[in-house]
């Protein structure tokens, strides 16, 4: 969880320098995979968009995590609602409604995914509340008189770590939402250079032109992956 959550910090990464004078250079010493049509060094691009991209992810992620949290602690009353919003996967709901709306920019897409994470989150955390409120500890706060308030300064870090257990499943559910739909020019626009909309620009010169960023990013999206693989340490 520590080494994706450092990537928060590339949300804030300024966007590269333009010199279209120096445009579609080929790869050398100096530009390792070339620039693009603007200007831009393809690798510092790729690395850049990658960085923000799992920032993205990390930030939708906890938003996510805190989220179905106080759901399943103080989401009784919407049992039903929250069953009917996990019938559909995020894509599936975030895809007709960016597609009506021309497209989702950053901020609005990243407050979606995480709440349509959560509410896929919840199940599996309310779970392991409602074992601890039927525990004896949770009857000794409330015999000793313990407030809410209390109980929950006292409890949360445990909260936080069963949520923290389901941190990569989240993270991966927001990286591949964003990506899909910026690949599919639904997401983020030019001024947002997500790993998803660079895919989406170098795949399809493959077929004619191999291009060395096209191959460099399918070898991040297959690292990411492997990295994301149930079972490896978070």
């Amino acid at each position: 969880m520590r080494w994706r959550l450092a990537f928060l910090a590339a949300l804030l990464l300024p966007d590269l320098a333009l010199d279209p004078f120096r445009g579609e250079l080929a790869a050398t010493l100096h530009h390792p995979l070339g620039t693009d049509d603007l200007g831009r060094d393809a690798l510092l691009r790729l690395a850049l968009a990658t960085a923000r991209s799992l920032g993205f992810a990390s930030a939708c992620a906890l938003l996510a995590l805190t989220l179905a949290l106080l759901l399943a602690w103080r989401g009784h009353r919407l049992r039903g609602g929250l069953s009917a919003l996990r019938s559909l996967p995020p894509l599936l709901f975030l895809l007709p409604l960016a597609a009506a709306s021309g497209g989702l920019s950053a901020a609005p897409l990243g407050l979606l995914l995480g709440a349509m994470t959560a509410t896929h989150l919840e199940p599996a955390l309310r779970t392991h509340l409602e074992t601890f409120r039927r525990s004896p500890a949770w009857a000794a706060e409330r015999v000793l008189g313990a407030t809410t308030t209390s109980t929950l300064r006292r409890w949360a870090p445990w909260g936080w770590q069963q949520a923290a257990a389901l941190f990569p499943s989240a993270w991966l559910a927001a990286l591949w939402g964003e990506a899909t739909l910026s690949a599919l020019g639904l997401g983020p626009g030019p001024g947002h250079d997500s790993l998803g909309r660079l895919l989406a620009e170098e795949l399809p010169r493959l077929a004619s032109d191999p291009s060395p960023l096209g191959w460099a990013a399918l070898a991040v999206v297959l690292v990411l992956a492997w990295l994301s693989v149930p079972g490896k340490k978070t």
